[in-house]
């Protein structure tokens, strides 16, 4: 049998079509890097993407589900668990982090402006404070210019009593991402 051009095109393509559907089948929410907003970022080895909105972004080092909560502490992965939320927030300053921190009795332990790709202006604020009787150590990351606000935490198991180690273990991964970020104009809404 004798293909054409046109025949090994069609061939070709339908070859193309079988080997996305197969992949998206087979797809893991493990990517390299993301993009949201107009910012690209790269994410460390065998962290997963579980929400990707037009508002919001989060990633984390275990596979917690897309959209799923984890209910029992059967269902919950082993190893310690800490996630990264990216959410647009227009007109949200520092300040406004820094008054609900102090109506939170949280302790400020950081409060430190940053310059992300050597011309992004952002403020880092790491704090303490106890939530629901677990003992935790969070960071939040403000982009004024792009209305982004990013909160780092670790993610409690359901007998946690304090996890403000399990923070400092993964925070240069968590910073890591937020280095990696290359910005692009940002979006007009």
């Amino acid at each position: 049998m004798r293909l054409t051009t046109r025949s090994t095109a069609a061939v070709l393509l339908v070859l193309g079509v079988l080997a996305l559907a197969l992949a998206a089948c087979t797809g893991s929410n493990q990517p390299d890097s993301v993009s949201w907003r107009n910012v690209d970022m790269d994410l460390p080895d065998g962290w997963y993407l579980f929400e990707d909105e037009t508002d919001r972004l989060s990633i984390s080092n275990q596979d917690i589900g897309i959209g799923d909560v984890v209910g029992t502490p059967a269902d919950w992965p082993d190893g310690d668990v800490v996630a990264m939320f990216f959410t647009y927030e227009p007109d949200t300053l520092p300040a406004d982090w820094r008054d609900l921190l102090g109506r939170l009795g949280a302790e400020i332990e950081t409060d430190t402006s940053l310059t992300l790709q050597d011309e992004v202006p952002a403020t880092q604020l790491i704090y303490r404070y106890e939530t629901e009787g677990v003992r935790t150590r969070e960071m939040v990351v403000l982009i004024p210019s792009r209305s982004i606000v990013l909160l780092a935490q670790p993610v409690p198991s359901p007998a946690d009593e304090d996890v403000t180690e399990v923070f400092l273990a993964y925070l240069d991964e968590m910073m890591g991402v937020l280095e990696s970020a290359r910005f692009g104009a940002p979006l007009l809404d």
